[in-house]
């Protein structure tokens, strides 16, 4: 076995893509989700005004006085959030608005803001009434600023007072008559009165608007939110629907298991069909009729030092496409000209009859047990000159038409048999297989399952070369790796996977250009 492979990003997108329905889906329900739920939710205005707290500096600076501040502007800012959410401040705007709300419903619809770099706070009013909520925040900041400046103006003018009286006490006293003091004194009284009339500690930056749409819910910002969480949902379930899922889905992941070269691909709506005959299902299409042509050609390169006469076509279980392989795989190569036989190994569940439209006897069951001649068992399908034709696009491909090798040979399973393995590992079966190759260009097996019984265990080591077929999405890697150990205690064959059962826009390569791609191009 080769080394692991390491994952890769193409290895990611297939994961991905693998369960696309699924993140697709959880996308589109969230986003929906988050869309009804915002839907539902009744809208919330935000109104917002903007005052501005001043230090004693300012003040001071008003009245002529210079003095250092003594508050940082954060501090101001603190300070002057606690005067805004005050029952006072509360009850003040209350009055200016007439509400009949009480102070505790005014107090939940207020929050603050405070810009540390300065000595701004900023009032918000959040109400589903977005006149009610401008109206609010304004009486608020009013409220504050009409506060503020009385209990400031009050204060200078309480001072001014207390000034006033110890100058009158200094005049009855000796230093009465130090004129220098006086004059101090009646500035700072002068400095006091100016402030008691025009201190400003707050002021009305910004006023509150009516807002023109709701702060919440902001529908489209949660539908998109709910979108890329059902997205990374999504994204989850992939990853561990892939840990955990063991069947093969990718090209890659089977030539990974089976450490074998990739000579084929066929499309899930050609399972259950065959190359150039119609049956039930209808006739195939081109682009599936091309990958039976592609996988022709790649048989040359499982052993090029000489063609392979006789080819064992089977699969790990069953429904993974072998019979359609081998049938559409034999009609291919008469299409090419090369005399074909087809024999149906599979004599527990025989059905290329039905599909070809013969008959299902006399067969190779009833010719190994000695009831039926060669000359008996054998029919011929014929193909159109047309058809071969058309099957190769050139002059050569007609020409071949003409030939008998045109009709493919047919060795059906024939009568049902009580013992199939013995008859397989038989003599006659062997000289039956010797016969075939002498006298066909190709042999085509169509052979049972390998991991359900033991009789393409038999046949194996008769043949040449060895198609496998690995149906995507079905086969597991248990499966795979209990046919690269059934394959390991068989003699060494030419081995080449064919992928059955692919699905359009899954992959896009397989080594080659499929018939779609190079048509497009």
């Amino acid at each position: 076995m080769s080394e692991p492979r390491q994952v890769t990003v193409r290895d990611y997108v297939r994961m991905l893509r693998a369960s696309g329905v699924a993140v697709y889906a959880m996308t589109i329900l969230c986003a929906a989700a988050a869309f009804g739920f915002s839907s539902a939710q009744k809208p919330i205005y935000l109104a917002a005004a903007q005052l501005s707290f001043q230090g004693d500096s300012q003040s001071n600076a008003e009245a002529g006085v210079v003095a250092p501040e003594t508050q940082t502007p954060a501090a101001l800012a603190a300070r002057g959030v606690t005067s805004v959410l005050s029952p006072t401040t509360l009850q003040r705007a209350r009055a200016q608005l007439g509400a009949t709300r009480s102070i505790s419903d005014l107090q939940k619809l207020v929050s603050t803001q405070i810009d540390p770099s300065s000595n701004l706070v900023t009032v918000e009013i959040r109400s589903s009434d977005k006149q009610f909520a401008a109206a609010l925040a304004n009486a608020l900041a009013q409220a504050t600023v009409d506060l503020q400046t009385q209990s400031a103006r009050a204060g200078f003018a309480s001072a001014a007072n207390r000034v006033q009286a110890e100058l009158t006490r200094l005049r009855h006293t000796q230093q009465g008559n130090d004129q220098a003091l006086a004059l101090s004194f009646f500035a700072r009284i002068a400095s006091l009165r100016t402030l008691s009339v025009n201190a400003t500690p707050v002021s009305l930056v910004q006023p509150a608007s009516v807002p023109g749409s709701p702060d919440s819910p902001r529908t489209s910002r949660n539908t998109l939110f709910g979108a890329i969480i059902g997205l990374l949902l999504g994204v989850i379930f992939a990853f561990v629907r892939s840990s955990v899922d063991r069947r093969l889905r990718f090209t890659e992941q089977i030539q990974e298991e089976l450490d074998l070269a990739i000579v084929g691909s066929i499309r899930e709506d050609a399972l259950g069909q065959a190359a150039y005959i119609e049956n039930s299902l209808g006739s195939m299409s081109d682009q599936d009729l091309e990958s039976f042509r592609i996988l022709r050609t790649n048989l040359v390169f499982l052993d090029i030092e000489r063609p392979l006469k006789s080819i064992v076509v089977t699969s790990p279980l069953p429904q993974e496409g072998k019979s359609t392989v081998a049938a559409s795989l034999a009609l291919a190569l008469t299409a090419a000209g090369t005399s074909t036989l087809l024999v149906e190994c599979d004599l527990r569940r025989p059905c290329l009859a039905g599909r070809l439209s013969i008959n299902a006897g006399p067969g190779l069951s009833d010719l190994l047990a000695g009831k039926a001649t060669l000359a008996e068992v054998v029919q011929l399908v014929e193909l159109s000159a047309g058809d071969a034709a058309a099957a190769n696009g050139d002059a050569k491909g007609a020409a071949a038409a003409r030939r008998l090798a045109e009709k493919l040979a047919v060795v059906t399973a024939g009568s049902p048999s009580i013992r199939p393995a013995e008859l397989l590992c038989s003599q006659p079966f062997r000289t039956f297989i010797d016969d075939a190759v002498r006298a066909y260009d190709v042999v085509i097996v169509d052979t049972p399952p390998l991991l359900s019984v033991a009789d393409t265990l038999e046949i194996i080591p008769l043949v040449e070369g060895l198609l496998l077929c690995i149906r995507a999405d079905q086969t597991t890697r248990d499966q795979a790796r209990a046919l690269s150990r059934a394959l390991a205690r068989l003699p060494e064959r030419p081995t080449g996977v064919v992928v059955t059962g692919v699905k359009v826009g899954r992959e896009a390569d397989y080594g080659y250009y499929s018939y779609a791609e190079a048509d497009a191009h």
